[in-house]
């Protein structure tokens, strides 16, 4: 029997783990590419902000950059703000690092959303199935019980778990790795603040 024979035989609710498993691949791919390409910006920008000089220097080394990372996001909030107080600027360097960080997280809580339901889905499918069987039973009591029909409709009835594992196991793997990938680049993110921050204090002293 093929994958589509199983698919086919799983019943309706088979049609919304393929869909589940179509979007969570997605996200999944969008957010990996994203991630890795910010990753790799901010490695280059951050080996030009550490040649620069002073604040000019590291505002001319962000560049087209810092338009696509969090951290050239940063520096160009710093640029429009270099005349205020410092602790002024040191609060806004904060609350544009967060949404920066909350930007980059955007998605994944879609990914463990769907890791969740998934396998809940699939037990809905098995215990629906299950009822069907016992309905059949029911209706054919008086004519005896067809073992051989009971065992095919409880197996049917249970490929929609199987389907809700398949599909939810490889999102919360993905949704962890993910997430470790996100902290990794925020903790990035933040060395490069503090040190920004630093060459910030000692230009406004």
């Amino acid at each position: 029997m093929t994958i589509l024979n199983f698919f086919f035989k799983g019943g309706p609710l088979m049609y919304v783990l393929l869909a589940l498993s179509v979007l969570g691949l997605a996200l999944v791919i969008k957010k990996y590419s994203e991630i890795f390409r910010i990753n790799s910006l901010h490695k280059k920008l951050a080996d030009k902000l550490n040649k620069a000089a002073n604040l000019e220097s590291m505002y001319a080394a962000s560049g087209e950059i810092g338009q696509a990372t969090p951290l050239g996001v940063v520096i160009d909030k710093i640029k429009t703000l270099q005349n205020e107080e410092f602790a002024v600027i040191q609060e806004s360097i904060e609350t544009t690092a967060n949404l920066a960080i909350h930007k980059l997280e955007k998605g994944l809580g879609w990914i463990s959303t769907i890791s969740a339901v998934a396998p809940l889905v699939g037990f809905l499918g098995t215990v629906t199935g299950m009822v069907r069987v016992f309905i059949n039973i029911a209706s054919h009591s008086q004519e005896g019980i067809n073992i051989t029909l009971l065992a095919g409709g409880i197996w049917e009835a249970l490929l929609t778990t199987v389907g809700g594992l398949i599909v939810g196991i490889p999102a919360i793997i993905f949704y962890n790795d993910l997430v470790a990938h996100a902290e990794n680049t925020a903790k990035f993110l933040q060395e490069q603040i503090d040190l920004i921050t630093i060459k910030l204090h000692q230009q406004k002293q």
